[in-house]
């Protein structure tokens, strides 16, 4: 297992500059579901699915006296804990000097999470660090998205009063995965049937998937992350494609 080391702070206006270059816009995410699908998934199923996004407004989110590079970097300051969801806002957590990503409150989360799953995303060469900082930054805004205020006035995770609970139940959450793409200057997450997961990148050598059983009643949401694949990286299915659990919990 990997050493811990100082976490590294983000400047503003890179989280920006690191979704345009590595996530792949909605058009080309649905010309390669067409694709892997052989043409079972149409043009109109993206677009229904789509009609249902979760578009981030940053600067709304913020303040109207803010940036959505401020709320970005709000955002990306933050730390969770990958094994418990725990978050932090000023305090540093330990982090991976493997892949300098994966934060944790202690060194028993950071071993339960190892032995889960990280040890073979880790040590995985194929995978620039991009990738997983682009999946961890997806998976905290959904976090960022999910704090709300409970019945107590309290500010707490999965509260019912917060944003993305509003938008679970207004679209219907079941049975989907959320697929991240930024175009636009805009960070959308489309919600995707499990039935159509396969299509996204099937029999991939660049698919990563060391959970089971996601997204089912009592679970936490899952997103798909696909990302552009370097210059240089000959790969067939073109993209890099990571499946992540967030600590964000269907309603």
């Amino acid at each position: 297992m990997h050493s811990n080391t100082p976490r590294m702070h983000s400047d503003k206006g890179i989280i920006e500059k690191m979704l345009q270059d590595n996530l792949i816009p909605s058009g080309q995410l649905c010309k390669m579901m067409q694709i892997n699908s052989k043409g079972k998934f149409t043009t109109d199923d993206f677009e229904e699915q789509f009609r249902m996004r979760i578009e981030i407004d940053g600067k709304k989110l913020m303040g109207f006296n803010s940036t959505q590079d401020e709320f970005f970097s709000c955002v990306a300051e933050t730390s969770q804990c990958e094994a418990c969801g725990d978050l932090k806002t000023k305090s540093k957590m330990l982090t991976c000097s493997g892949c300098r990503v994966m934060h944790y409150c202690d060194k028993k989360c950071q071993r339960e999470h190892w032995k889960n799953g990280h040890k073979a995303l880790c040590t995985e060469k194929l995978y620039p660090k991009d990738v997983f900082r682009v999946a961890e930054f997806c998976s905290k805004m959904l976090t960022a998205l999910a704090v709300g205020v409970d019945n107590e006035h309290r500010i707490v995770l999965n509260a019912d009063s917060s944003h993305l609970c509003n938008a679970f139940m207004k679209y219907g959450c079941k049975d989907h995965t959320y697929l991240p793409v930024f175009e636009d200057n805009t960070l959308i997450y489309i919600p995707m049937p499990l039935k159509f997961v396969d299509y996204i990148a099937p029999e991939s050598d660049n698919r990563v998937d060391p959970q089971k059983d996601v997204n089912v009643t009592g679970q936490r949401v899952e997103i798909v992350v696909q990302t552009k694949v370097p210059a240089g990286k000959n790969t067939h299915e073109g993209a890099f494609l990571l499946k992540r659990e967030t600590h964000v919990y269907l309603p």
